[in-house]
């Protein structure tokens, strides 16, 4: 019994060095896994930093064009209402000078 006590012991202790040793390794893959994953988030955060000097890049050139499309508009806008008022003006006139011998003929007639 004290054979088999002294080998189960044995055994337990060879166990225990192994179950060491495994732990040992497990932390090692940890560290490894842990680094790796830190490597990556690292990465990322470049991109995501990257992507948003691009996006921000983008948005500016858009703004530009549009503010650019919006003065094109507003000088088309303009002339057009120029353009409107001109005619508008001409046809006052003609209304004017109709409306001018219209009175004209209804006086002769009085």
């Amino acid at each position: 019994m004290k054979e088999k006590l002294q080998q189960l012991l044995e055994t337990l202790t060879s166990e225990r060095g192994e179950l060491r040793v495994r732990l040992h390794l497990l932390g090692m893959e940890a560290r490894e896994e842990l680094e790796h994953a830190e490597t990556k988030w690292q990465n990322m955060q470049l991109r995501l930093r990257d992507a948003g000097w691009e996006l921000n890049l983008k948005a500016k050139e858009e703004i530009h064009d549009l503010g650019e499309n919006v003065d094109e508009l507003q000088h088309k806008i303009g002339d057009k209402v120029a353009d409107i008022r001109i005619e508008v003006v001409e046809e006052l006139h003609e209304l004017g000078e109709e409306l001018s011998e219209l009175y004209q003929k209804i006086r002769r007639h009085f």
